[in-house]
């Protein structure tokens, strides 16, 4: 089931239960496990949970940039009416870094550190564009200003050591943005930033995707960073979405007690007083050997017999009223006969949808 809140356009991706395993000597690790999500032109969509939730998983899945023993088992990855899970590698490759273009991580380890990053732009336009060097090295100069290098043409001539962490970083949003893509994917983009560097990084994606028109998901585990870029959020566990839905609602009506606990994690600094943070108690699950039921389960406070034995669907608004339009929530206290907890799924609908 993909839940998503109205939309005029038809989606520019289209996952449907994906499903993604790696294999080694200890056995299967099943990563993605029946995940589904559209991703709309125009929009922000933030993917959150904790690490080996899936969540970078999915997207390397969507973009077959998985490792020689990770392989997709089921579902589709519908772009711009192409399934990406099925697409010649040809052609594979000529999308990847042209419609479709992803920020990685650490800057650092995805620049070669032996060319200057000028020769490493002009390289990643030319594969894609039939255009002479000077021409790319022009784009090139282009793409710095956009991503407020100061000195453009100077810059183009540094090595990646010779940048801040900050800077690398709108180097790699400059070399994504190189072929004009539809698509950009930004997988913790800000996660080795101090929080100053940070802000100006996410506040950089949103201006450009606003200039730009493409649409973007960001990969984090942190709620608290994406609050003001994103549209919608997805929230991901145990290699599944647990909640998904728009950014106002998921932050004043959260109705998955993972997500709940991810926003007690975050601190207040509206309120100017000393405060205790809420840590979720124990540990991810083993995706070895993943629970029989809800993923969560073994953390959460609320759970119920049956939660330790199957695994809920994505209940929505059509299932019950607590849940806000383009809403959706995978817990089995969603369930009409589900006992009243009252910060989950109290019967009264709080506020309009």
């Amino acid at each position: 089931m993909t839940i998503t809140a109205a939309h005029t356009s038809e989606p520019i991706l289209s996952v449907k239960n994906l499903s993604t395993s790696f294999f080694s000597d200890r056995g299967e690790v099943k990563a993605v496990r029946g995940v589904s999500f559209d991703v709309y032109p125009g929009e922000i969509l933030g993917i959150v949970g904790e690490s080996g939730s899936g969540k970078s998983i999915t997207c390397m899945s969507v973009l077959r940039l998985l490792k020689a023993n990770g392989r997709v088992l089921d579902g589709s990855a519908v772009f711009e009416g192409k399934d990406l899970t099925t697409l010649p590698s040809r052609q594979m490759r000529a999308l990847r870094g042209n419609d479709i273009s992803m920020i990685f991580q650490d800057p650092m380890t995805s620049l070669n550190p032996t060319l200057t990053v000028g020769e490493q732009i002009i390289e990643t336009i030319r594969a894609h564009r039939q255009v002479s060097r000077a021409d790319a090295a022009k784009r090139a100069i282009e793409l710095f200003d956009l991503v407020k290098i100061p000195s453009p043409s100077k810059r183009l001539k540094s090595y990646p050591h010779e940048f801040s962490g900050g800077m690398r970083q709108r180097v790699m949003i400059a070399m994504a943005l190189s072929c004009d893509p539809k698509l950009l994917v930004a997988d913790e983009p800000t996660t080795a930033l101090d929080v100053t560097i940070q802000r100006q990084v996410l506040q950089l994606l949103k201006e450009l995707q606003s200039r730009l028109g493409m649409a973007v998901i960001l990969i984090t585990h942190d709620l608290g960073v994406i609050a003001e870029v994103t549209d919608r959020i997805l929230v991901m566990y145990g290699g599944m979405v647990m909640e998904t839905g728009r950014v106002a609602d998921l932050f004043e009506s959260p109705r998955h007690p993972y997500t709940q606990g991810l926003l007690k994690s975050i601190p207040d600094l509206s309120s100017g007083e000393h405060q205790r943070l809420s840590p979720i108690p124990g540990s991810p699950p083993d995706m070895l050997h993943p629970p029989a039921g809800c993923p969560f389960a073994p953390r959460c406070t609320h759970a119920m017999g049956i939660c330790t034995e199957a695994v809920p669907q994505l209940y929505c608004a059509g299932d019950t009223p607590v849940l806000r339009a383009g809403q959706a929530a995978r817990c089995w206290l969603h369930h009409a006969d589900a006992p009243e907890v009252p910060e989950v799924n109290a019967r009264e609908h709080e506020g309009a949808a």
